[in-house]
C-alpha cells in the first residue's frame, strides 16, 4: 500500500478549529506524549498521548498539547527518516490531519491518504498502547 510522508513539509496550522469531545480529551493522568514526538510539535512540552497506531511499517501518534491542540505525528516504524507533525482535528469516528496538498484521515480502523482530494492510499491500523 502507498503511504505518503512528505518529509520536507510544514506543520499545518490552518484556521479550522479542533472540535474536541470527551472521547479525545485527556485526563491529568494520561500518559505523556513520547519526548521525541513532543519535541517535534509546537508547544509540545507537557503534551499527552491521545492514541497511537501502527500500519505495516508506519507509526501514527496523536498527542494533545497543554494548550489543547491536537497533533498527528506520522513516521516510519524504524524511524529511518524524521517524522512529520501536523495539526489535527477530531472528526466523526476519527481524526483528520492536513499537510497540503495531502490529508490523512483516520476512521474505521484505517488511515486513508489523499492528495488534492484524490485518494492515493489506504492502510489498515492496529492500535498501539505506547509508541516507542
Amino acid at each position: 500500500m502507498l503511504f505518503v510522508l512528505p518529509m520536507a513539509s510544514r506543520v499545518f496550522s490552518g484556521s479550522e478549529g479542533d472540535s474536541t469531545d470527551s472521547r479525545t480529551r485527556t485526563s491529568p493522568t494520561a500518559p505523556a506524549c513520547p519526548d521525541r514526538i513532543a519535541g517535534a510539535i509546537p508547544s509540545g512540552e507537557g503534551a499527552v498521548l491521545v492514541e497511537a497506531f501502527r500500519t505495516k511499517n508506519k507509526q501514527i501518534t496523536m498527542c494533545r498539547t497543554t494548550g489543547d491542540e491536537l497533533y498527528y505525528y506520522g513516521e516510519f516504524s524504524d524511524q529511518r527518516e524524521p517524522g512529520i507533525a501536523m495539526r489535527a482535528s477530531k472528526k466523526p469516528g476519527g481524526y483528520e490531519a492536513r499537510n497540503d496538498p495531502y490529508s490523512y484521515r483516520i476512521k474505521d480502523g484505517a488511515v486513508t491518504i489523499y492528495r488534492n482530494g484524490t485518494r492515493i492510499g489506504r492502510e489498515e491500523l492496529t492500535p498501539e498502547p505506547s509508541p516507542s
